[in-house]
C-alpha cells in the first residue's frame, strides 16, 4: 500500500507540474497561439500620406482602390459559378483561365485576385454577380503630375513602401497604419468568414516640400531641350533660394552622380583669393601665351593670352592665370575655403544616398594638384553642394544648408519636423563677396566672356561657366568625355535665385558656354515669373575695349563667346 501511495504522490507531483507549465509557464503562448488558429486577418494596404509642394500642390498622394479576393469554398458551394462565368471572371481580371482555377482550387479561406485593381475591372467583376468574390477599398499611391520631379519623390513597392527618394525617407511617417480583414475559424479548422474590415486608420503623415511645381515643371523641360539640343546623354539642374537655402526645383536627365566641377570652380578661387587680399580685380597677370610650365607639368589654355587682369581670368577663364593665383593663395589656406565652402561634406539635405563628394586631405596635395584644383581638376562636388557654394557669394557671404523638406506634419496634426534657414557658417565677408559677384557678372554681361549665352534681357545674372573632364571608371584616368556647366544667379543685384546646369557628355560641344549657358536664361525666365521678380532697368552690355594688352580683339572675343574658351586640360593618370 505504502509503495501504491508512493506512485501516486508521485504521478500527482506530475500531473500537477504539468498543469502549472501549461497553465502558468507556457499557458500566454499557448493562449496566442490557440487565438492565431481561430482568428486571423489578413492586412490591406494602408493610405500613405500626401507629399504637396510649396503651395499645397499635390506631388503624390494616395487613392482609393479596389482589390479583388475570393473566399475559395463559397465560391464551389454554388452551382451557379459555371465554367462561363469563371470565364468572364478571369476575362474581367485579365487573368487566364488555367491560373485563375488554380487560385480557385486553394484550400486556404482567403485568396486575392487582383490588388489594386482598376475601378472598371471591379464593377466589371461585381456585375457578374459571382458568390464568394468580393471587394475591398485599399490605397494605391498617385502621381498626379506624372514622372514630374520623380527622382526627388522617389516611388513606392506594391506593399506600399518607400522604396527611393522621400517616400523612402519618410516611409515611417508618411505610409501609415494598415487596416484588416479579419475572420475566424472553427474547432475542425473551417473558416467563419465575417467579412469585415477593421475600422481604417488616419492616413499616413503630411510631407510639405520647399519645391515649386511650376518652376520643377520649367526646370525639366528646359533641361531635356537643353540635353537634347546638346545631343548629350544626360544632364542636371538645381534651383536654390540663396536667401534661405531652399530647394526649388531639382532636375535629372536621366541621372547625374558626382563630378568634376571644372571651371565654374574659379568662382571658389576667386571668393578665397579676395577675402585673403593675395588678388585685386585689376591686377595683371601673364598668362603665357596659352601654355604654362609648372612642376613638370603643362597647363594650356584654350586660346594664348597674354596679360590678363584677374577679372579677365575670370571671364575668360584662363586655366594659367587661375594656377597663378591659387598659387599666390596656396595649398592651405585654398583647402580651408573648400571646405568652408561645404565641399567633402554631406549637406544635410533630406534626400537619402547623398555623397559628400571628395576634397583630399591637403597633406596628400602636390604642386601639380594646387595648380589643377585652382581650375576645378582633381575634386569631386555634386550638384547641390555647388549651388549652395554659390548661393554663400549671392547671399553676401554665408553658407546656408540646403533643404527640400518644409514640414514634415504627422497623422494627428503635431508637427514632427520644421525646417527653417540654418547657416552653416560665413565663409567671406559682404566686401569680399560683391566683389567676386561684380567679376561673375562680367562673365556674362561683357563681350568676350564665355557666359554670353546666360544673358537676360530686363535682368543681371552672374555666373561661371565650367568644362570638365570625366575619369574613365575603368581605368581610373581622364577620358574624352566632358561635361559643360554654367552656374549662376540673378538678378545679380538682389538675388532670389542660384540656377545650375550641368550637360553631361555632350556630342555639339563639350564647353559650358555653349551647351549649359543657353540652358540658364530658359529656366531663369520661368524662375522670375513664377516669383513674381519685376524686371530692372535694362542691361547694357559692355564691350571689350581694341587693343587692350593680352586681349582678344572685338572680333576675336565675339569668336570666343560663341565658343566658350572654359576648357579642363587632360592630366591623365592623376589622382582624385
Amino acid at each position: 500500500m505504502i509503495a501504491v501511495g508512493g506512485l501516486f504522490a508521485v504521478l500527482f507531483v506530475l500531473v500537477a507540474a504539468r498543469a502549472l507549465d501549461l497553465a502558468v509557464l507556457r499557458g500566454p503562448a499557448l493562449a496566442r497561439l490557440a487565438a492565431m488558429q481561430h482568428h486571423q486577418r489578413i492586412e490591406l494596404l494602408p493610405h500613405r500620406g500626401p507629399i504637396v509642394d510649396r503651395s499645397g500642390e499635390p506631388l503624390a498622394l494616395s487613392v482609393d482602390v479596389p482589390s479583388i479576393y475570393v473566399r475559395p469554398r463559397e465560391l464551389a458551394a454554388h452551382a451557379s459559378a459555371s465554367d462561363g462565368r469563371l470565364a468572364s471572371l478571369a476575362a474581367a481580371l485579365h487573368m487566364p483561365v488555367r491560373a485563375l482555377r488554380a487560385k480557385l482550387q486553394s484550400r486556404q479561406p482567403f485568396v486575392w485576385l487582383k490588388r489594386q485593381a482598376l475601378p472598371r475591372e471591379a464593377r466589371a467583376i461585381g456585375r457578374l454577380g459571382l458568390p464568394g468574390v468580393y471587394a475591398v477599398t485599399e490605397g494605391r499611391r498617385f502621381y498626379p503630375h506624372g514622372s514630374l520631379a520623380a527622382h526627388v519623390l522617389g516611388f513606392v513597392g506594391v506593399d506600399s513602401q518607400g522604396l527611393e527618394g522621400l517616400e523612402q525617407r519618410f516611409d515611417r511617417v508618411i505610409r501609415g497604419e494598415p487596416q484588416y480583414l479579419e475572420f475566424d475559424r472553427d474547432a475542425r479548422g473551417r473558416e467563419m468568414f465575417t467579412g469585415g474590415v477593421q475600422a481604417a486608420p488616419d492616413h499616413g503623415g503630411r510631407l510639405e516640400l520647399t519645391l515649386d511645381a511650376g518652376i520643377q515643371e520649367a526646370t525639366e523641360r528646359e533641361l531635356h531641350n537643353g540635353v537634347a539640343a546638346a545631343r548629350a546623354v544626360g544632364g542636371a539642374a538645381v534651383v536654390l533660394d540663396p536667401a534661405t537655402g531652399e530647394v526649388l526645383a531639382l532636375a535629372n536627365v536621366p541621372t547625374y552622380n558626382p563630378n568634376e566641377p571644372g571651371s565654374t570652380f574659379k568662382a571658389i578661387l576667386a571668393a578665397a583669393a579676395i577675402e585673403e587680399r593675395v588678388v585685386t580685380p585689376g591686377e595683371l597677370f601673364f598668362c603665357e601665351r596659352g601654355r604654362f610650365q609648372t612642376a613638370g607639368r603643362a597647363i594650356h589654355d584654350t586660346h594664348p593670352y597674354g596679360w590678363l587682369s584677374f577679372a579677365e581670368v575670370i571671364q575668360y577663364s584662363s586655366n594659367i592665370g587661375a594656377t597663378k593665383v591659387g598659387e599666390r593663395l596656396g595649398r592651405e589656406r585654398f583647402h580651408r575655403y573648400l571646405r568652408a565652402f561645404g565641399f567633402g561634406d554631406r549637406t544635410g539635405i533630406e534626400l537619402p544616398g547623398e555623397t559628400p563628394g571628395i576634397v583630399r586631405p591637403v597633406q596628400r596635395w602636390t604642386h601639380v594638384d594646387l595648380a589643377t584644383l585652382s581650375f576645378g581638376q582633381g575634386v569631386s562636388v555634386t550638384p547641390v553642394q555647388m549651388a549652395a557654394a554659390f548661393a554663400a557669394i549671392a547671399n553676401g557671404g554665408t553658407l546656408l544648408r540646403p533643404f527640400v523638406v518644409k514640414r514634415v506634419v504627422a497623422p494627428n496634426g503635431e508637427v514632427v519636423l520644421e525646417n527653417e534657414p540654418t547657416a552653416v557658417r560665413r565663409v567671406v565677408s559682404t566686401r569680399s563677396a560683391r566683389t567676386t559677384t561684380e567679376l561673375l557678372r562680367r562673365v556674362v554681361e561683357e563681350e568676350g566672356g564665355t557666359g554670353t549665352k546666360a544673358r537676360l534681357e530686363d535682368f543681371p545674372v552672374a555666373g561661371k561657366t565650367g568644362t570638365a573632364q570625366k575619369v574613365d571608371p575603368s581605368t581610373g584616368v581622364y577620358s574624352s568625355k566632358r561635361i559643360g556647366s554654367f552656374v549662376g544667379f540673378v538678378p545679380a543685384d538682389e538675388p532670389r535665385a542660384v540656377i545650375l546646369v550641368l550637360i553631361d557628355e555632350p556630342a555639339t560641344s563639350s564647353y559650358g558656354g555653349v551647351v549649359a549657358a543657353p540652358v540658364f536664361p530658359a529656366i531663369a525666365a520661368a524662375v522670375l515669373k513664377r516669383l513674381g521678380v519685376e524686371p530692372s532697368a535694362p542691361i547694357v552690355v559692355a564691350r571689350a575695349p581694341r587693343g587692350a594688352p593680352g586681349k582678344p580683339s572685338a572680333r576675336r572675343a565675339r569668336t570666343e563667346a560663341a565658343s566658350s574658351v572654359a576648357e579642363t586640360p587632360s592630366f591623365l593618370g592623376l589622382s582624385l
